[in-house]
C-alpha cells in the first residue's frame, strides 16, 4: 500500500494539471510523504477512543437474542459486536501504517470490557455468567491477537529467478 500523492512523468504530467489523463503510457510514481508525529498521535488516541466505544457497546448488545420459531435463539448482538470488532481492528490494520494504532483499539476493547464485565455495587452485572458471555469475554482478545499477529499483505513480492523463460518450458 502507497501512501502519499501520485505524480505524472514526462510531457502528461503538463497535460494533466486542469483535465483527466486518458493516455495509458503515463506513467504513474507515487511519492511516499512521511507523516507528522501530530498525525500518528491523533491516529493512536482515535483508535484507543474508538475500541473503547466498541468495548462499551458490545457489552451492552451482547446479550441480545431473538427466538426463531421457538427451536433456538440466535445471538445477533452477539454476532453484531463480534463482527464489528472485527472489522474495526481490520480497518484500523490496513488504514494506519502500523500496528500501533489497532493494538490501541484492541487494548480499548478488552480494557473497557475488563471495566463493564466486574459487579458494580448493588450486585448487577452487564456480562452474566452464560455462553454468551463467555464467548464475550474471550472472543475479542482472540480476534484482537489474530489480527494483530497477522502479517501485512501488499509488501515487496518474493524475487524472481534471473532467468526470463519460464521454469516449465524446458520440461515440454
Amino acid at each position: 500500500m502507497q501512501v502519499g500523492s501520485a505524480r505524472l512523468n514526462g510531457e502528461a504530467g503538463h497535460a494533466l494539471r486542469g483535465s483527466a489523463c486518458m493516455d495509458p503510457a503515463a506513467k504513474v510514481v507515487f511519492v511516499k510523504e512521511k507523516e507528522s508525529t501530530a498525525t500518528r498521535v491523533a491516529g493512536w488516541i482515535v483508535g484507543l477512543a474508538l475500541g473503547i466505544v466498541f468495548g462499551i457497546l458490545g457489552t451492552v448488545v451482547s446479550q441480545s437474542s431473538v427466538s426463531i420459531l421457538g427451536f433456538f435463539d440466535l445471538p445477533y448482538g452477539l454476532i453484531i459486536a463480534l463482527s464489528s470488532v472485527t472489522l474495526l481492528l481490520v480497518g484500523l490494520r490496513l488504514v494506519l501504517p502500523s500496528r500501533i494504532g489497532a493494538i490501541l483499539a484492541a487494548v480499548g476493547i478488552v480494557g473497557a470490557l475488563g471495566i463493564l464485565s466486574q459487579p458494580s455495587d448493588g450486585g448487577s452485572v452487564l456480562v452474566p455468567a452464560n455462553i454468551l458471555g463467555y464467548v464475550w469475554i474471550l472472543a475479542p482478545s482472540i480476534i484482537a491477537l489474530v489480527v494483530l499477529a497477522w502479517p501485512r499483505l501488499g509488501g515487496k513480492a518474493a524475487p524472481h529467478a534471473a532467468s526470463d523463460e519460464p521454469a516449465n518450458e524446458a520440461q515440454g
